[in-house]
């Protein structure tokens, strides 16, 4: 599909994390992966905290985003999310210690909330996948 592109705008309370033009975009909706290209049909879907993946010229991209939704309309798929992160922003480490307490809640499930452990965990979980695309040092 030479030429054509789509636009992806990736969009936080913060502002505008991400706004580009490129050939695929591939979200994972709370009803499993789906892909987008130039030209694709009106769609509409809740996110779970992912590795959004675009490709842009033959280069396969990366960008964490919490959850939220995508909107795809008139060749521009758009991303709301409460919180997106690039590789070189996210705090391994911290992302870690975050799954690391997740899991240490969800083990004491009677006493705790088990939707805001499991949240957590999805989360921390999503940035960890980040490292596989990006490998700072001491990681």
């Amino acid at each position: 599909m030479a030429g054509k592109k789509t636009h992806l705008d990736v969009i936080t309370p913060r502002g505008v994390a991400l706004n580009i033009d490129c050939d695929l975009v591939v979200v994972t909706s709370t009803n499993g992966e789906m892909g987008f290209m130039a030209n694709h049909a009106p769609t509409l879907a809740a996110l779970v905290p992912q590795v959004v993946r675009y490709t842009v010229d033959g280069e396969q991209k990366v960008i964490f985003a919490s959850g939220g939704f995508v909107e795809v309309n008139h060749n521009t798929v758009s991303i709301l999310a409460p919180a997106a992160e690039t590789a070189s922003e996210i705090d391994f480490k911290r992302a870690e210690a975050a799954k690391a307490r997740a899991l240490e809640r969800l083990k004491k499930s009677e006493e705790i909330d088990v939707m805001r452990a499991e949240a957590a965990l999805a989360r921390a979980n999503a940035r960890l996948k980040m490292s596989e695309y990006h490998h700072p040092i001491g990681l």
